[in-house]
Order: C-alpha cells, then structure tokens, then sequence
C-alpha cells in the first residue's frame, strides 16, 4: 500500500492528518504548525469534536499549495 498522497490522490471533500497534509505539501510535519500560526496566510484547519487532532479538509490543502507554500528558512531576529 503506496502512502504517498499526490494532488491527484488527495479528495477535496476528505479530511487529513498533520501527517498526511505534510507529505502533500512536501514538508515535515512540525512545520504545519508554523504554516497554521503564519500571519500572513495561515493554512486553515479545524478540530474534530470527539478529539482535539488537527484536521485539513483536502480542498483546503490544495488551495494552499497552489497559492504557493510560505517562504523557507530560518526566522530571523
């Protein structure tokens, strides 16, 4: 079973991980987070009501990836 979601694969109407949305922008998963809390685009998520796991809605995730990711690098003081 291939993991690897493509923007073919990933389902504008389903739901993904932290995980799963990070190997679809092709980050690594602690750098969802700062893609949520950026200021200037945040990447939208939600929480589901029965756990607090953090969700993305797939046509949320290609949006953000065709809009371009945010700039890399390190924050500078």
């Amino acid at each position: 079973m291939d993991i690897c979601k493509h923007s073919s694969e990933i389902k504008p109407e389903q739901s993904y991980s932290v995980s799963d949305a990070a190997r679809f922008l092709g980050i690594h998963r602690c750098t969802i987070y700062d893609y949520i809390t950026h200021t200037e685009r945040p990447l939208p998520f939600f929480r589901m009501q029965d756990n607090q796991r953090i969700q993305f809605r797939g046509d949320d995730l290609i949006a953000y990836k065709t809009a371009g990711l945010p700039k890399k690098g390190r924050k500078r003081r």
